[in-house]
């Protein structure tokens, strides 16, 4: 009795598996399987990041979300993947990585009611409409080629391969200044109007923000030194470095940090660094604490000199 059981239970299986091969294919499941990789343009070999709060999202071939899955915490690995089930048609794949952090307000997004052009997170802003700088936060975003699905109706159950480089869309700053008196009258931050992105990757343009850095201090060489992090940065987006004397109000050096600043350094490429490095030599003018910016160093690269009367 057991064997006969037994023996009508497979036979119910392989009944339901030829059905969906050849009776009722339209019923049979379809999906992406996704691969994961980081490798720059200046990068020889890929590498594989730990992605946390890794978010997937798949867009059809007018731009509208139809799947979403939240992956969590991820160490990924050259066999990693992950499966996205969707119908036949023409599908890319967004990944996002880094958004489970509280420096982050992610907007959620609901399956045939967003599409790809639309804002998923901006950075968080204090009282006085500032961004406390994120030391830690670090966040990737990636897209596929476009996977074409044929119909399962035809074809049956098929789950094609997509590959997802994700890209790093945070940057990191020191800011070194070198000859002001010890003092905590000086502040160093960034203006720049990507304080969000929108899920395709592009900067959710907004009105100007204040990034904020650490708590600027002194270190034993008596270099003032104060570290930020920021969004992607892009030619055609004010972002400006300002230094100022926060008691008197006056700015010791405003600069844009793309045009006058990281890209006069020819060993800057803003699609594979985001650490940068920027070093000021500061001299009081007249010994009457008026101070003047004498030399500018981008990752240990000069790439401004002043000449100034110090007499």
């Amino acid at each position: 009795m057991k064997k006969q059981k037994t023996y009508f239970l497979i036979a119910f299986v392989l009944l339901n598996i030829v059905g969906c091969v050849y009776d009722e294919l339209d019923d049979c499941l379809q999906g992406i399987n996704v691969h994961f990789f980081s490798k720059s343009p200046c990068d020889a070999n890929p590498v594989y990041p730990s992605l946390s709060g890794l978010q997937l999202f798949v867009f059809d071939e007018d731009g509208n979300l139809v799947a979403t899955r939240d992956a969590g915490n991820e160490e990924i690995t050259s066999h990693y993947s992950k499966t996205l089930k969707v119908r036949n048609g023409l599908f890319t794949v967004v990944a996002w990585g880094g958004l489970n952090t509280d420096a982050v307000d992610v907007q959620k997004k609901k399956e045939f009611a967003a599409t790809r052009k639309d804002a998923l997170f901006h950075l968080i802003q204090n009282a006085s409409g500032e961004i406390p700088s994120p030391e830690t936060t670090r966040i990737y975003f990636g897209e596929s080629q476009p996977i074409s699905l044929p119909d399962p109706a035809e074809y049956g159950s098929i789950f094609k391969q997509a590959e997802v480089n994700v890209q790093e869309v945070t940057n990191r700053l020191t800011v070194q200044i070198e000859g002001l008196p010890a003092s905590d009258e000086f502040e160093v931050l960034i203006e720049s109007e990507n304080s969000g992105m929108n899920l395709d990757g592009s900067v959710n343009r907004g009105s100007l923000v204040k990034y904020l850095s650490t708590t600027p201090a002194f270190d034993v060489d008596g270099i003032l030194q104060a570290n930020l992090t920021t969004l992607q940065m892009l030619s055609g987006y004010k972002t400006a470095l300002v230094i100022k004397n926060k008691t008197l109000g006056t700015e010791l050096y405003r600069g844009d940090l793309l045009g006058t600043l990281l890209l006069k350094n020819p060993e800057v490429d803003l699609a594979c660094d985001h650490d940068f490095t920027i070093r000021f030599t500061a001299a009081d003018k007249c010994d009457c604490g008026m101070y003047v910016v004498m030399e500018i160093w981008v990752n240990n690269w000069l790439v401004h000199s002043y000449d100034a009367d110090l007499d």
